[in-house]
């Protein structure tokens, strides 16, 4: 997938987004003031934008449509989990800007896969460890490469392949590797990635006729889980992003099951 391709289809998804919505939202409404013009449609889209700013910024929102896409998936028994040999990592955001350090080049969520990783390689020192990811911004293509180096920065061996832009890019890639080097697609691997993420990571693996074992981590719906509590009512920057990232997830599944669907319709 070229870099045109991506930031296109990131576009129109960023474009569904709650924060994007509300953005819209607003700025219509800034500027029927402005013609004063349509009050009745302004006030709607102002309540509209209200509303999905509220609703997406508290814990009740993304707590609910994380918890759907989390539920999907259960890590498998230690018994399976010896019988693999190779666990593959989907790593998520790493920043490809050259004045940051290497520690600084990760996301919250990278990072917890990648130590959720090395933890299996140090119970496990014979499995081999794929990392698995790219960034955009690198210039030089780089993305999983940084996980390597900060892995045997901890006496850790694992390997790395970088470039895949997306999802779909990255399990085409990947079963390039198990065929160049095992001669074989067939192979069943553990799939670490975020709980919220392995519904459409298995979805599109599984149409590579990839075996993927998932096991999940990084549980985002924990982390907005509601107590009740007197200052959960309040707005949070925190759980915009939770919503966000989860309307991302339903978006692109929705959108890989429609072009699937499509693609053998037409056959």
């Amino acid at each position: 997938m070229s870099k045109l391709t991506f930031s296109l289809k990131k576009f129109f998804l960023f474009l569904f987004y709650p924060s994007t919505l509300i953005f819209i939202f607003l700025l219509l409404v800034s500027i029927y003031v402005i013609l004063e013009k349509r009050k009745g449609r302004r006030r709607l889209l102002l309540f509209l934008a209200i509303f999905l700013y509220y609703v997406s910024s508290t814990p009740f929102l993304p707590y609910i449509l994380l918890k759907q896409l989390e539920k999907n998936y259960l890590a498998p028994p230690k018994e399976r989990i010896k019988d693999l040999k190779m666990v593959v990592v989907l790593t998520g955001r790493i920043y490809g800007n050259p004045h940051l350090d290497l520690e600084e080049r990760f996301s919250r969520e990278t990072l917890v896969r990648v130590l959720k990783a090395l933890k299996f390689k140090k119970e496990y020192p014979d499995k081999e460890i794929i990392f698995v990811g790219g960034s955009y911004e690198d210039k030089e293509g780089k993305g999983a490469t940084y996980v390597k180096i900060l892995a045997e920065n901890f006496n850790f061996q694992v390997k790395a392949i970088d470039a895949p832009l997306d999802t779909l890019t990255t399990a085409k890639i990947l079963k390039e590797y198990f065929l160049q080097k095992e001669k074989n697609s067939s192979i069943p691997f553990l799939l670490l990635t975020s709980a919220y993420h392995l519904p459409r990571a298995m979805y599109l693996f599984k149409k590579e006729n990839l075996i993927p074992i998932p096991y999940p981590t990084n549980y985002l719906s924990e982390l907005c889980k509601p107590t009740f509590s007197f200052w959960e009512f309040f707005p949070n920057e925190l759980y915009l992003g939770f919503t966000n990232r989860a309307v991302h997830e339903y978006l692109a599944l929705s959108f890989y099951k429609i072009k699937y669907f499509v693609k053998g319709f037409i056959k």
